[in-house]
């Protein structure tokens, strides 16, 4: 889970994947966009490996996410 206090993230058109096949064949990006679905060949999956990284950083651990939840849920309860 991103806190709101990580500001705007690496990829705000929503989720992507990366499928990693045996050789010979090409690692596969795949992402979502408003415009339709795009897909990329390494070596320019790199782009989405280093998004991946980018948001995991600043995403919260299990704990902190499970802590937000409940706190944000008990407030809506109020």
């Amino acid at each position: 889970m991103l806190p709101f206090s990580a500001g705007a993230h690496a990829s705000p058109t929503g989720a992507f994947r990366i499928f990693t096949m045996e050789k010979p064949f090409p690692e596969i990006g795949y992402a979502e966009t408003p415009k339709g679905a795009i897909y990329v060949e390494s070596p320019d999956t790199q782009r989405f490996a280093r998004t991946y990284d980018e948001l995991r950083e600043l995403a919260l651990t299990p704990e902190e996410s499970a802590e937000l939840i409940s706190a944000m849920a008990e407030e809506l309860l109020r």
